[in-house]
């Protein structure tokens, strides 16, 4: 068992050098390109999403240079990718404040946990405005080794309101090139 135990961790670090998640909030850039139409909303970059309580208008992929993310998902990952989802309404307010919970997991396309974190939002416990809660970013950091083979990893996720029912949840692949 141990030494199953070492191979896992041994060959967890042949593939990535390092990997983060970052979360942020307010409203970007204006989006184009294909997308699907699920429930009234805009998704792109085959994410799959399923709501409740909370109305979506978009969810797409982009570059930290706010660039958008190919719709086939082929990217470099010489930086991090960022999910964001705009909300039309649905989050319970209470004082101008919304308090919403995110987590985000990342599995390689041999089911290996790369990174989980179970609450991205903790850093606020006294919530968001109302305004940045329509406009929520998550952001997955991968840096491959050189030389890497062609690989994909599952990026899954949810937020959810700490004060209500509403969540937003799926998941999207992204492929090395």
């Amino acid at each position: 068992m141990k030494l199953f135990s070492f191979l896992f961790i041994v060959s967890l670090s042949l593939l990535l050098s390092s990997c983060e998640f970052n979360c942020s909030i307010g409203k970007k850039d204006e989006v184009t390109g294909a997308a699907e139409v699920k429930d009234g909303a805009r998704i792109y970059n085959s994410i799959q999403l399923n709501a409740s309580g909370v109305k979506v208008d978009k969810a797409y992929l982009l570059f930290d240079n706010s660039q958008r993310v190919p719709d086939d998902n082929f990217v470099d990952f010489k930086g991090p990718v960022k999910m964001q989802i705009l909300i039309d309404s649905g989050w319970v307010e209470e004082n101008g404040k919304v308090l919403l919970g995110a987590s985000e997991k990342i599995v390689t396309e041999k089911g290996e946990v790369v990174l989980e974190e179970a609450d991205l939002f903790q850093k606020y416990p006294d919530g968001i405005s109302v305004e940045d809660s329509k406009s929520i970013y998550l952001s997955a950091s991968l840096k491959l080794k050189e030389g890497m083979p062609p690989t994909s990893f599952t990026v899954s996720f949810r937020i959810w309101d700490k004060k209500g029912d509403g969540f937003v949840e799926g998941s999207y692949k992204l492929y090395s090139k």
